[in-house]
């Protein structure tokens, strides 16, 4: 029995091609963490800061008696262009057919039974309704005011008609014009 002698030859590949692979691969590892870190991520913080503003308004649950003007939520994080400090806030408005005393009182009562406490009334005495609530660095801004009183006004200033007539409109009169600002930031809107 004669033995063969098994002789493997070495290929030589030469060195532009072993290289190729290794950085192709890393050029396409870089690429998609590139796309992870610029467009998946920040998709994912503003799906979830939205998703924690829908929770804020769904805990305060207004009720059917209110309804939805305008709809403005969001979650990307708005910063001012002329204050980096301050952001912008979600907002919904609302109308109501009440009082704006009845009105202020029954939104305040369920904003506190969602968990927020009160901590400013920025314009004690004022025509305008208006509290500010906080809760585990999210705050809550609620403003009342009198539709009909509102409307006038601007109906009065854009048709440059006499102001004065608005003060034979009780500022207490229903319908309430309400808006419920949610800010995950800060409350120096």
């Amino acid at each position: 029995m004669t033995k063969t002698k098994k002789t493997t030859k070495k290929v030589h590949v030469p060195l532009h091609r072993r290289i190729i692979l290794p950085i192709s691969l890393l050029f396409i590892v870089l690429l998609v963490a590139v796309l992870l870190v610029t467009s998946i991520i920040p998709t994912m913080t503003n799906r979830a800061r939205y998703n924690k503003i829908v929770a804020v308004y769904n805990s305060i649950d207004v009720g059917s008696e209110y309804l939805l003007q305008r709809d403005e939520v969001f979650g990307d994080k708005r910063v001012y262009e002329y204050d980096a400090g301050r952001t912008t806030s979600s907002a919904r408005y609302y109308t109501r057919g009440a009082n704006v005393d009845v009105t202020a009182r029954e939104l305040d009562e369920k904003i506190k039974a969602a968990g927020f406490e009160f901590f400013d009334e920025p314009y004690a005495g004022s025509l305008q309704k208006q509290y500010h609530y906080k809760k585990d660095g999210v705050y809550v801004r609620l403003s009342v005011d009198s539709k009909l009183r509102s409307d006038a006004f601007f109906n009065t200033f854009w048709m440059k008609g006499n102001m004065d007539a608005l003060n034979t409109i009780d500022p207490n009169a229903g319908p309430s014009d309400v808006i419920i600002k949610v800010n995950l930031d800060d409350n120096n809107e």
